[in-house]
C-alpha cells in the first residue's frame, strides 16, 4: 500500500475496488440508497497502481472476511483495453483474490470511451443546464482554447463545470452523488444532484446488485 494511504481494514464481505476517492464516496452513496451495507469501498488510486494493489489488499487485516468482490475502472480512450488490462492484472494477483473471481465492469459502460463522469453526463441530457454548458465549451473554444485529446478528461472537466452552477460550486464529483441523500437539513445539501434511476445507470446498477446481492 501507498505509505501516503491511512492503514486500512476490511470489516465487510463485500468488496468494491474502484480508480479513486471521488469513486469510493461516489459509491458508498449509492449503496446507501440501495440499502446495501455489507459492501466496502476502497480506491486503488489510479489504473497503473492497480496489479501493485492486488497484490498488496489480501495482506490487509480482515480480507479473510471477503466473499465477493469487483472491480471497476474507466474506460478512458479504450473499453476493451481497459478490460484486458484489469483482466490481466488479476492474471497475476495472488491466489486468494482471484479465488474470489472478481468481477469487472468498465465505466461508462457498454463498450463506451469515457470515465464515471461521463455517465453522469449522459443522465444529465434532459437537465436545463446542459445547453449552458455546451455553450461554454463551445464559446472556449471560439476564443482558441482546445480541448483535451483524452475523451475523459473532457467528461471531467464537463462535469466540474456543471458543479460550478451550484450553490456549493467547489463540490468535488464524488460527493455530488451524496446532494439530497443527507444532511438534509442543510439547504445546500437538499437537492439532489445524482439520479441513480435513470435509465443510463441501468448497466451499473445491474452489475452492483448481481455482484453484491
Amino acid at each position: 500500500m501507498s505509505a501516503n494511504r491511512k492503514p486500512l481494514t476490511i470489516s465487510k464481505p463485500g468488496l468494491l475496488l474502484c480508480e479513486g476517492e471521488d469513486e469510493v464516496k461516489f459509491f458508498n452513496a449509492w449503496f446507501f440508497e440501495l440499502n446495501i451495507t455489507d459492501v466496502q469501498v476502497i480506491a486503488y488510486e489510479g489504473k497503473a497502481r492497480l496489479g501493485t494493489f492486488l497484490a498488496d489488499v489480501v495482506k490487509l487485516k480482515g480480507f479473510n472476511l471477503v466473499k465477493l468482490a469487483g472491480i471497476i475502472r474507466d474506460a478512458d480512450e479504450d473499453a476493451s483495453g481497459a478490460l484486458q488490462s484489469v483482466e490481466h492484472a488479476l492474471t497475476h494477483a495472488p491466489d486468494e483474490l482471484r479465488q474470489l473471481n472478481p468481477k469487472i465492469f468498465v465505466l461508462p459502460g457498454d463498450g463506451k470511451p469515457g470515465a464515471l463522469e461521463s455517465l453522469w453526463l449522459a443522465s444529465l441530457k434532459e437537465d436545463p443546464m446542459e445547453t449552458c454548458v455546451d455553450d461554454f465549451f463551445r464559446c472556449a473554444e471560439s476564443k482558441g482554447w482546445k480541448p483535451s485529446d483524452v475523451f475523459a478528461k473532457n467528461d471531467k472537466a464537463r462535469a466540474q463545470l456543471w458543479i460550478a452552477t451550484k450553490e456549493v460550486p467547489n463540490e468535488r464529483f464524488g460527493l455530488a452523488a451524496w446532494h439530497g441523500r443527507k444532511d438534509t437539513d442543510k439547504t445546500w445539501m437538499q437537492e439532489k444532484w445524482v439520479d441513480f434511476t435513470h435509465p443510463c445507470f441501468a448497466s451499473l446498477k445491474a452489475f452492483l446488485l448481481t455482484s453484491f446481492t
